[in-house]
């Protein structure tokens, strides 16, 4: 290759024009160089189409016209001989194009009008194949393309293959950029969204908690019902009768009627059943107290001075109803005294959700189902209640975990799993001691809670 073409090849080459990313000045520098090196007045990148069925001017410079750009497109359909030629992907070195078999159909539309009399194309390639033409157009006389020429222009059509590289290499670096950002809005946008989320499932769980711990005493409501039912019943039905008694008695006083051994009979009719109106009244408010004060100790966690062994009488016999229902008999030791300085209603709450526990998983129907409680004392100033039943026990690996929040083996049966975790918080926590559970599988459950028989304020919170 001629000195002065290896000069401005390797000019060009070095450009970082180049290697930019900018097409429009890798073009304008590559078709300058075009134009001095082959001392030619046109030339142009030609771009194909993905289907090869087209190729469009990318640029245009025409020096003897005066021109620069021009939005050309060829088909085709209408120079079919060119685009044979052009997919053999090799250089179109037509010294007389008008006699050119790829090129002379381009003289009455083209070549002509425009006085070429001459076209060098060469392939532009990238990554492997044919994606465009550079066009070498001489106007003048025919003119014919040396090797030094061919080679030069060549290799100035593989410096527009790189500068395509570049320019891909550009765009994804600011799409990539551009994800980036997007990607960071996005991040930072789903993190507000996380804590937001994270913020609502706290508060959704502390709801949980706290309607768990009301949870249970909900379950009871139509135990009690049932069982206040029972003794209002027969007051009820008591008081009617001495009602009747009376008017009887009434009309035989008004008729003079009525007999010495009449009023004796209907008198001692009247003492009964009055008695018996007291009794299971004096039943219905027992129970009514019970169930109260259990429920306003669990809803209220006060601190406070209480005898342990009463307390538990309290809290168990409110639970009567619910025991019932599930033909559960209860069997209460609570030798001696224990004085307490704690929180009854956390201590309420664990018996309870134990007591409902129990009912829901270890039992099933049956005539012999049992709970035990046992109150004894434990290494000097601490108290040890005892929660056993004879149900069905649990294997070791739901024993490992049923203190963990949410953990059932009912789920879709009504068991929300916060239970026995509430009754560990609240030992643990609360009342400062511990709760551990023993079991294996046909031989019932223990739950050993551990308890300080004195609390202090500070250490309850």
């Amino acid at each position: 290759m001629l000195p002065t073409l290896e000069n401005l090849l390797l000019e060009v080459s070095k450009s970082s024009l180049i290697d930019k990313g900018d097409m429009n000045e890798a073009e304008e520098l590559i078709l300058h160089s075009l134009l001095k090196g082959l001392s030619i007045k046109r030339a142009g990148i030609w771009m194909l189409d993905e289907a090869s069925s087209s190729i469009r001017c990318s640029l245009q410079i025409d020096l003897h016209h005066q021109t620069h750009g021009e939005d050309m497109v060829l088909t085709r359909d209408q120079y079919p001989r060119y685009f044979q030629a052009l997919d053999s992907e090799r250089a179109i070195a037509a010294h007389d194009a008008r006699s050119h078999s790829a090129t002379r159909e381009f003289t009455e539309g083209y070549l002509e009008p425009l006085g070429i009399t001459s076209l060098l194309d060469l392939p532009i390639r990238h990554r492997g194949n044919m994606v465009g033409i550079v066009c070498c157009e001489h106007i003048g006389k025919p003119r014919v393309w040396t090797e030094d020429e061919l080679t030069f222009s060549a290799a100035l059509a593989d410096l527009v293959g790189r500068a395509i590289s570049a320019k891909e290499r550009d765009d994804y670096a600011r799409q990539l950029e551009q994800t980036n950002q997007s990607l960071e809005q996005l991040v930072n946008k789903r993190t507000a969204s996380l804590e937001q989320t994270l913020e609502t499932l706290k508060m959704a769980q502390q709801q949980l908690i706290e309607n768990e711990k009301m949870a249970s005493l909900g379950s009871l409501v139509s135990g009690v019902a049932h069982e206040v039912n029972t003794p209002l019943g027969i007051a009820v039905t008591g008081a009617s009768h001495c009602q009747y008694l009376l008017t009887t008695l009434n009309e035989a006083v008004l008729s003079n009627t009525l007999s010495k051994k009449a009023m004796q009979s209907k008198l001692s009719n009247m003492g009964q059943s009055l008695k018996l109106v007291n009794d299971n009244l004096q039943r219905a408010a027992e129970l009514i107290q019970n169930f109260k004060k259990t429920a306003v100790d669990q809803h209220n966690l006060a601190l406070t001075d209480f005898e342990l062994s009463d307390y538990v009488h309290i809290v168990m016999s409110s639970l009567m109803p619910l025991l019932k229902t599930r033909q559960v008999k209860l069997d209460l030791q609570a030798p001696g005294s224990f004085a307490m300085h704690s929180y009854p209603g956390a201590l309420a709450q664990i018996l309870t959700n134990l007591a409902n526990n129990a009912c829901t998983h270890a039992f099933d129907n049956g005539q012999d189902n049992q709970i035990q409680v046992r109150i004894r004392p434990h290494n000097g100033q601490q108290v040890e209640i005892l929660f056993v039943d004879n149900g069905k026990g649990m294997e070791e690996g739901v024993l490992k975990q049923i203190f963990l929040p949410f953990f059932t083996t009912k789920r879709g049966q009504g068991g929300s799993g916060l239970g026995l975790s509430i009754c560990y918080n609240l030992a643990t926590a609360k009342l400062k001691g511990s709760i551990k559970a023993e079991s294996h599988p046909g031989q019932g459950s223990c739950f050993r809670l551990t308890l300080p028989t004195r609390v202090d304020a500070e250490a309850g919170k």
